[in-house]
């Protein structure tokens, strides 16, 4: 009777084990939290390389940046959702714009790789991966007032369309 009591206390404890185990992995698996800052660049040559940056706001507003050796940088505004693994970021139609599609993502330990983007707006090789700055990289609350990300001066996140003038 003792020997049957120890196997089986030894299975539940392997079971409970386990079940432990797939639970702390299942949670690692879907516990990728989206930072306020993510950055990439890539090209094939000099003429086309391009540096995008993508800010996401607490509220749900997203800015993506472009920016190209020796252009001016094209700047959209948006809506970004997170299903699972998958960020969306579904951009606001400009009057003088013809819709764009959405520029999809998966993320995976904390890169964003696109999946899905407008090829007239972001190349027909789409966007490079994005990766999160380091550092406090938190979500600002908003960033839906905001004209161009700042991309040389630390001191604020953005610039904002009230401070073009100043």
């Amino acid at each position: 009777m003792l020997g049957y009591n120890c196997g089986m206390r030894s299975k539940t404890l392997a079971g409970f084990y386990a079940l432990v185990l797939l639970l702390c992995c299942t949670a690692s698996l879907s516990s990728e939290t989206l930072k306020g800052f993510y950055s990439g660049s890539g090209g094939l040559s000099q003429e086309v390389h391009r540096v995008i940056m993508i800010e996401f706001g607490e509220d749900g507003s997203a800015l993506v940046q472009q920016n190209w050796v020796g252009k001016d940088p094209q700047v959209w505004h948006g809506r970004w959702t997170m299903d699972g693994k998958t960020v969306t970021v579904a951009f606001n139609a400009e009057k003088s714009e013809s819709p764009q599609k959405p520029l999809v993502m998966e993320m995976k330990r904390s890169v964003m790789t696109p999946t899905s983007w407008d090829a007239a707006t972001l190349g027909v090789l789409g966007p490079p991966k994005l990766a999160p700055f380091g550092g406090k990289n938190i979500k600002q609350h908003s960033v839906a007032t905001c004209q161009a990300i700042r991309s040389s001066d630390a001191s604020g996140h953005c610039t904002t369309w009230d401070s073009r003038s100043k």
